[in-house]
């Protein structure tokens, strides 16, 4: 069910009495900044670093830093409101006509299911390419309509998950997603120079990885690496470490969740319950 009750420009107030300016340059362009955040038992998943990479690209554009203080009470708030227990949220920092809006929605339910980390995901490399020289690389912004291109292509192709080339023809991300490779112990994921989102799962998986003593590498990948993987996954927020056993109608591996990936889900399931206390 989407909120009832969102968090808008310093107070919580009913979604219904909420209005968005239609000549707001961030409603008219997309221009803004958002961060999608887990939430479980209530309560807003690695809320600081959420935070803290919101601030970091807000000053890469030259904008204001949102005011930080207060908010996550009013988001923790915001979740109580509209009874989230396990769900996602979206803060969001977008240009007024006057200044900037933030703003932040909770709603119940996760877009992944037990079946797909059973199973893994499909992927298929797509025409849309990520432009890594783009002054909006590794940002994530409202300005959404390439990912959302990108999907479009991937399911015609009977795929979930789309992954985006960069203009040198190196694996950059999926559409909503960070991309790793497995081979024999080293994983792979492509360097940030590529183009992909310095996401906030994907720094903890590769602390993770070089804690379980795998050889971390981030670096160029071209496409052939995945066929040569014995696993690859998908990171992100809300899917955290999904498997990836397909791609382009070929198997990766045996084509089943590989068990480093496996291991890998683990620890970072002991590390969030770790931090919860």
């Amino acid at each position: 069910m989407p909120a009832a009750v969102v968090y808008f420009n310093g107070s919580l107030r009913p979604l219904t009495e909420t209005a968005i300016n239609p000549a707001d340059p961030g409603f008219l362009y997309g221009a803004g900044l958002f961060e999608t955040i887990r939430i479980e038992d209530g309560r807003a998943l690695f809320l600081t670093e959420h935070l803290d990479r919101l601030t970091s690209s807000s000053r890469r554009l030259g904008w204001p830093v949102p005011d930080s203080s207060g908010l996550p009470a009013a988001i923790q708030a915001t979740i109580a409101a509209n009874q989230v227990t396990n769900g996602r949220g979206r803060l969001n920092f977008f240009q007024g006509s006057q200044g900037y809006n933030l703003m932040f929605t909770a709603e119940n339910g996760l877009p992944y299911t037990p079946e797909d980390y059973r199973e893994g995901y499909r992927a298929v490399i797509v025409t849309i390419c990520r432009n890594q020289h783009s002054p909006l690389a590794g940002l994530k912004t409202m300005n959404y309509l390439e990912n959302l291109l990108a999907m479009a292509e991937a399911r015609e192709k009977g795929a979930r998950e789309a992954l985006l080339l960069n203009l040198d023809g190196y694996l950059a991300e999926g559409s909503r997603s960070n991309l790793f490779i497995i081979r024999e112990d080293t994983l792979f994921t492509p360097d940030l120079a590529s183009g992909p989102l310095p996401g906030l799962a994907r720094s903890r998986v590769l602390k993770l990885a070089a804690a379980l003593g795998l050889t971390v590498k981030e670096e160029p990948l071209k496409p052939e690496a995945l066929l040569a993987a014995g696993e690859a996954f998908l990171t992100n927020s809300l899917m955290e470490i999904l498997p990836l056993t397909w791609v382009d109608g070929r198997p990766i591996g045996n084509g089943r969740p590989g068990p480093m990936t496996t291991l890998l889900r683990s620890r970072y399931q002991d590390e969030k319950a770790a931090l919860r206390g």
